[in-house]
């Protein structure tokens, strides 16, 4: 038994190898909190159920582990693990086999045979001690799951605050030595002189506000342009708006010949889609409203 760390020399006692009540309780307790698969289920004779909870009862001795039958539990792991993803459950994989070993080693420590006067021979004795360095491994692990719980609480409450960043001084070491090559009055004098000879800066602002168009304006000057052509003609959209100045106007003035053809005041021809749009002002037609407000509504 040389060469144990402290927590496995605790473990075992030097008279006679056998495991204290204590630390036996520590051990199954710490059985108990490994994630050996949260979904699994076991259906036993004396006890169906989560497998955590069965190891539960054996770390509380509310049932003895001499009971309990192993490879029937090692059975329906196998099938149970046949039915998940190996890639990604392979960590519930690998906790069961932690705790199935100590459950195998427990459980043949506990069936050896003792001598006429209660002791153990040297092969149960080994055992224990074998048992006991399992236990040890467990006990590291519920130590540094209860540690890692521990970072994590503290990370998370501390994820609200803002820390100073510093570079790690092996890193800051590498980085060049920052040399003044300026006095504050030289670097004054440079900023004056950017900000003097910066350009005015002119802010447009007939972006800011949409130029209106008057709808009646434009709608009496396209009933204009059309009944002065000879009755019958029409005239092309496009060179009704060729004089338009901007978007808005052209929008205006197809607007009004939507409001005049409503109104039965005009007519129409397009051969097809986008192809040249031509107007003409309904013969025996004198007049028509010109477009409103009331016409946008």
């Amino acid at each position: 038994m040389s060469g144990q760390s402290p927590s496995v020399q605790g473990s075992v006692q030097a008279s006679d190898g056998v495991q204290s009540d204590e630390t036996g309780t520590l051990a199954m307790t710490a059985m108990a909190d490994m994630p050996a698969a949260d979904g699994f289920s076991v259906n036993l004779d004396n006890y169906a159920g989560p497998f955590d909870m069965l190891l539960g009862m054996i770390a509380n001795r509310r049932l003895e582990l001499t009971e309990v039958s192993l490879s029937a539990i090692t059975e329906e792991f196998l099938a149970y693990v046949r039915t998940l993803d190996t890639e990604r459950n392979m960590d519930e994989a690998s906790a069961f086999l932690d705790v199935a070993s100590v459950l195998i080693e427990a459980k043949s420590a506990a069936l050896l045979p003792h001598d006429e006067d209660g002791t153990q021979d040297e092969r149960s004795l080994e055992a224990l001690r074998e048992r006991d360095l399992l236990f040890a491994r467990l006990l590291q692990y519920h130590a540094f799951k209860q540690a890692a719980s521990d970072f994590r609480v503290r990370m998370d409450d501390n994820a609200r605050h803002a820390h100073p960043g510093s570079a790690d001084p092996a890193f800051a070491a590498m980085l060049p030595q920052l040399v003044w090559t300026l006095t504050p009055q030289e670097l004054a004098g440079i900023a004056a002189a950017a900000l003097t000879n910066a350009p005015l800066e002119h802010v447009a602002t007939h972006q800011l506000h949409v130029p209106l168009v008057d709808l009646r304006e434009q709608s009496a000057l396209v009933r204009d342009r059309l009944r002065a052509l000879p009755a019958g003609e029409g005239m092309a959209f496009s060179k009704l708006c060729e004089d338009a100045h901007g978007t808005l106007e052209v929008v205006a003035r197809f607007f009004a010949i939507l409001v005049f053809f409503k109104q039965g005041a005009v007519q129409y021809r397009q051969s097809g889609p986008f192809e040249p749009l031509f107007v003409r002002w309904m013969p025996g037609r004198q007049s028509a409203e010109l477009v409103g407000e009331k016409d946008m509504s």
